[in-house]
């Protein structure tokens, strides 16, 4: 189990250099690659592994970036800690319904609706802020399906892979762990 918190952690933070070289359009929203790996880890492992790699990734991410314990942490910390609950709750309630990209889109909007009611405490100027709920819900929607999309592929990929198999056989088999039949992505 230790390895896989470690390799996982490790894709995390590979997902998450690449997400900060991604030209952003506003300044602090970002695509979330990283969290493929903690939603995936989340509905085909467990919630703890999924955690650890979750903390563990915005720890050491903050520490690369130089901003350990920064108002920049504390605001990703937090959003990443409201995001991880939600998406943790929706997976155990309500994956058959939601699927991954529904899960992913809560956490989304957990996220930065956290971020966003953090600096609107912060600010004095709450006109500004509020002119930008539209903007994060729209980014929170586009970029949750992507990860949600590819977190759902990246759950059917990894056991073929890691079987030896690069063809998928399209069995029954081949649908990530802990997810009903009829699930969607």
């Amino acid at each position: 189990m230790l390895a896989l918190v470690a390799l996982a952690t490790v894709f995390e933070l590979v997902l998450f250099v690449l997400d900060s070289a991604i030209p952003k359009p506003v300044p602090w929203i970002k695509l979330g690659l990283a969290n493929i790996v903690t939603l995936a880890l989340l509905v085909c492992v467990s919630w703890r592994v999924a955690l650890a790699v979750h903390l563990m990734r915005i720890v050491v991410g903050s520490i690369f970036r130089g901003g350990l314990f920064s108002p920049f942490f504390l605001l990703s910390f937090s959003g990443g800690v409201v995001s991880f609950l939600v998406m943790a709750q929706a997976a155990r309630w309500a994956m058959p319904v939601l699927g991954f990209i529904g899960v992913s889109v809560l956490g989304a909007l957990a996220h930065n609706f956290t971020q966003l009611g953090l600096i609107c405490l912060a600010l004095a100027d709450r006109e500004l802020i509020g002119l930008l709920w539209p903007l994060v819900i729209l980014f929170s929607l586009v970029y949750g399906c992507f990860v949600g999309f590819s977190s759902y592929h990246l759950c059917r990929r990894v056991p073929v892979l890691a079987s030896g198999r690069l063809v998928s056989s399209g069995r029954e088999t081949d649908r990530p762990p802990g997810s009903a039949a009829g699930s969607r992505p």
